[in-house]
């Protein structure tokens, strides 16, 4: 496969007044001399890396096996790709941390950490559906400073590095300038939940939502997310995620002038503790200018 540099613009400046939706939880960002922008092409290098392994998996998995519950797996194809992405940012960053889907969290010296997700969409991966990718993020303390989410089956990488604005290949994209919502999709994400009153809520949510908006889809993959960034759908919400499921896609909609949040409107807290990694969040993003709207739309659905 033949790799061309991607290139990439300068982002717009940040508005005064403006605030990231991440907080800093536990420690704070450290310069180690690397820029965003190295960062970046190294988080497009490595999820192309993984990308690969996939593709070479493809319709012909092995070794699924089921995690904390039967709607959660894994596969050899998950494996191979985040060993392929560990071994690369070893080499190349050794004194960083690592947080990792299926082998967790190894913490580093330098103040940088890497989140990664080598196989996001597994379910999707094991039916054959192409809406699976690869997910890697760059943390400054806790802060992500460059996102790269690679979708193999179409060749396509979207890449965002703070202050650079976000990218769909050598494309600059954006959330959409779109406000009503009944001229906009959302794409809604959740996994089985196991607690009858959760899902009997979630299901609630659904209902109401899809009364304010064109149509929903749902692909429960990083698909929702990019297909957000890049004005395609509207808004997005995942009910069930980990800190490497959104890692990569806050720091993309950041620079893709949105917000990802959780569903209360209230900032992001990463916690690189162990503690941290088995937080489920529940998220939504969107454009500056819907955001509001949908969390208002939200807390009147849930209150009902």
């Amino acid at each position: 496969m033949i790799r061309r540099k991607v290139p990439f613009g300068r982002g717009p400046p940040k508005r005064a007044g403006w605030t990231p939706a991440i907080r800093q939880v536990g420690c704070s960002p450290t310069s180690s001399g690397v820029t965003n922008e190295q960062l970046r092409e190294a988080a497009i290098t490595v999820s192309r890396l993984g990308g690969e392994v996939l593709l070479k998996h493809f319709g012909q998995v092995r070794g699924v096996r089921a995690k904390e519950s039967w709607a959660s797996v894994v596969s050899e194809a998950d494996l191979e790709s985040e060993r392929v992405i560990l071994a690369w940012l070893t080499e190349r960053f050794p004194e960083d941390g690592i947080v990792a889907e299926e082998s967790g969290f190894r913490p580093g010296r330098s103040g940088r950490t890497w989140v990664v997700d080598p196989l996001d969409g597994t379910s999707n991966f094991i039916a054959g559906l192409p809406w699976f990718g690869v997910m890697v993020a760059a943390l400054d303390g806790v802060v992500p400073v460059a996102s790269a989410i690679h979708l193999p089956v179409d060749g396509v990488t979207y890449a965002a590095a703070t202050g650079q604005g976000a990218w769909r290949g050598d494309r600059r994209v954006s959330v959409t300038a779109g406000t009503d919502l009944r001229k906009l999709l959302l794409g809604y994400s959740f996994d089985p939940a196991l607690d009858e009153v959760e899902a009997r809520r979630q299901g609630i949510l659904l209902a109401g939502l899809a009364r304010r908006v064109r149509n929903v889809r749902a692909t429960n993959s990083m698909l929702d997310f990019v297909l957000t960034v890049d004005g395609r759908f509207g808004a997005c919400l995942n009910h069930a995620t980990r800190i490497w499921d959104i890692a990569a896609a806050v720091g993309l909609f950041e620079e893709a002038g949105g917000r990802m949040t959780h569903l209360d409107g209230s900032p992001i807290e990463f916690a690189l503790t162990p503690a941290g990694m088995g937080r489920t969040f529940a998220v939504l993003g969107a454009s500056r200018a819907l955001h509001p709207v949908l969390v208002e739309a939200i807390r009147r659905e849930t209150a009902a």
